[in-house]
């Protein structure tokens, strides 16, 4: 109760800082602040309840942790920090006029705004993605692959598995199923460029390479989905050969689209996602940041759309945010990958 009391005062508040979004971006951007400045007044809005820890999803797929581990509430995440959260969709952003609109119709003025509204898998329009395949970005994803898993295990028809996109999720995947089943699927998997892990380090994509030959799993490069039906999948090869191939089970990591809201001014966009400077701020909204998976930083290469990129961007959106409060020069965003 005293939550919702808080939140329709603050209709009027000025001095607010607002995140939009609570993914690994989202929660360090609010942490950070906190840290920098106890007496900030920060609102986190959220459609979700829960947090997931998407990187350790891969362990409980395995048996390694229990699913409760990497899916803590909001509630307890920000409880005794002084953090609000306040479950909730955006339906509108208003830069000019510094406020929000949300679902239920409830205005929230800011003075900054920091967005992370993160990202959803990408079908990329492909016929057949919907309603034929597993994906694996949520808790309830990796429910699902495991139970049809457990279930093919003691069936004797087709044994093949093609996992899409050979990204750090397609390669991790692959690799856990080919161990926690002891070999008894073929698994494939389907990448349409050269390599591997193509944003990653080369160290990481040999030695990647190496794994993927050792488990015997098939690796089919140059190689594209063009459509999956209920009982056949259609790939075509850098020679623009099509071949179909019986399967049980489809598994999509191919990639992921930017969950964008919506804005009542126009925002210049690359790729589909927001274009920030290396201060991680909309050029024309200097107090206004976007991070994680919806931002591309102009004039940089694209960054692999990871947590490690989110946290980090996190962390420095809030250290600006508490410069900027300070009047004080921003630093620019570098990113450090280790691994």
């Amino acid at each position: 109760t005293y939550l919702y009391i808080y939140i329709y005062k603050m209709n009027n508040i000025k001095k607010l800082i607002v995140i939009v979004g609570s993914g690994f971006a989202g929660i360090n951007a609010a942490i950070q602040l906190r840290k920098k400045n106890s007496d900030l007044s920060i609102l986190v809005i959220d459609s979700k309840a829960q947090f997931e820890f998407k990187p350790l999803l891969y362990e409980v797929f395995s048996n390694e942790i229990q699913s409760w581990e990497v899916i803590p509430s909001f509630d307890t995440i920000f409880a005794n920090s002084g953090i609000a959260f306040l479950r909730n969709s955006v339906k509108l952003i208003d830069l000019e006029e510094k406020f929000l609109i949300l679902q239920d119709d409830l205005r929230i003025e800011f003075q900054y705004l920091i967005l992370s509204t993160g990202s959803s898998p990408n079908d990329f329009s492909i016929k057949g993605v919907k309603e034929y395949s597993y994906y694996f970005n949520s808790n309830e994803d990796q429910r699902k692959l495991k139970n049809r898993l457990k279930q093919q295990l003691f069936k004797n028809d087709c044994k093949k598995i093609f996992i899409i996109g050979a990204g750090p999720s397609g390669v991790e995947l692959a690799c856990k199923i080919n161990d926690l089943f002891h070999r008894k699927f073929e698994i494939n998997i389907v990448e349409r460029t050269t390599e591997i892990l193509s944003k990653n380090k080369i160290f990481n994509k040999e030695e990647a390479e190496k794994t993927i030959q050792t488990k015997n799993i098939n690796l089919l490069k140059n190689s594209s989905v063009i459509e999956i039906t209920e009982k056949e999948i259609s790939i075509t090869n850098k020679s623009n050969k099509v071949d179909q191939f019986p399967y049980f089970a489809i598994i999509w990591t191919a990639g992921v689209k930017p969950n964008l809201p919506k804005f009542a001014q126009e925002i210049q966009k690359i790729n589909h996602r927001i274009l920030v400077n290396d201060k991680l701020q909309l050029p024309s909204y200097p107090k206004v940041f976007v991070i994680g998976d919806i931002a591309i930083i102009e004039g940089k290469p694209d960054l692999p759309i990871t947590a490690q990129v989110a946290m980090q961007q996190g962390v420095h959106a809030a250290n600006n945010l508490n410069l900027q409060l300070q009047q004080e020069n921003l630093r620019s965003f570098q990113f450090k990958d280790s691994g």
